[in-house]
């Protein structure tokens, strides 16, 4: 726990406070990208609408994808098609039936995890997910009948029913621990 030293009821003057806002904000930002696992961000396309696809291969790591698109709304699987036609340290693997496609296999910079689901109960295969108002939630149709529109955000994960790992926005909180701190500091000079 973080206490300020006082001097007759008042905080320690404000050369001590700059130390601890730069401890603060270098912990808080090494914690929270290690603990995310992000390894890479990516913007892709072009246009004046974006959307987040989220990418959490089985090992942990997670790759961010922002698309920028013309067009009012784009399908999920467009967009990843999208980045695969963009980048060359992206592809897929997929099968295609009369109901729609099925993707068993994305390989990221040689980070491959490939699936069609034959080993019940072990989850092996991608799993697609939708952000919405209450948070993620599983998809319940495939991603060519899901419609991102501007502010959209999808998520791929592989080898788990687990949710996609939460992507912390550190500077929102960082920014909020330090404008506490000048709050305080600025309220004991004029004192």
């Amino acid at each position: 726990m973080l206490s300020l030293i006082s001097r007759r009821g008042a905080l320690a003057p404000k050369f001590f406070l700059a130390p601890i806002a730069s401890a603060v904000f270098i912990t808080a930002a090494s914690t929270t990208a290690a603990d995310a696992g992000i390894v890479a961000t990516f913007d892709v396309g072009a246009g004046n609408n974006q959307a987040t696809i989220q990418i959490d291969q089985e090992d942990g790591d997670t790759y961010l994808y922002s698309l920028r698109f013309a067009s009012d709304s784009i399908s999920s699987w467009d967009a990843l098609l999208a980045i695969d036609a963009e980048l060359d340290s992206f592809s897929l693997e997929y099968q295609t039936y009369s109901f729609g496609v099925f993707l068993t296999g994305i390989t990221i910079e040689g980070d491959r995890d490939y699936g069609t689901g034959d080993l019940w109960p072990i989850p092996n295969y991608w799993h697609f997910w939708i952000d919405t108002a209450e948070g993620w939630s599983l998809a319940p149709f495939g991603a060519q009948s899901r419609m991102l529109s501007a502010g959209s955000a999808d998520a791929w994960v592989f080898g788990t029913n687990a949710a996609p790992q939460v992507i912390p926005a550190p500077a929102a909180g960082i920014g909020a621990l330090l404008m506490m701190g000048f709050a305080r500091r600025r309220a004991v000079l004029r004192r």
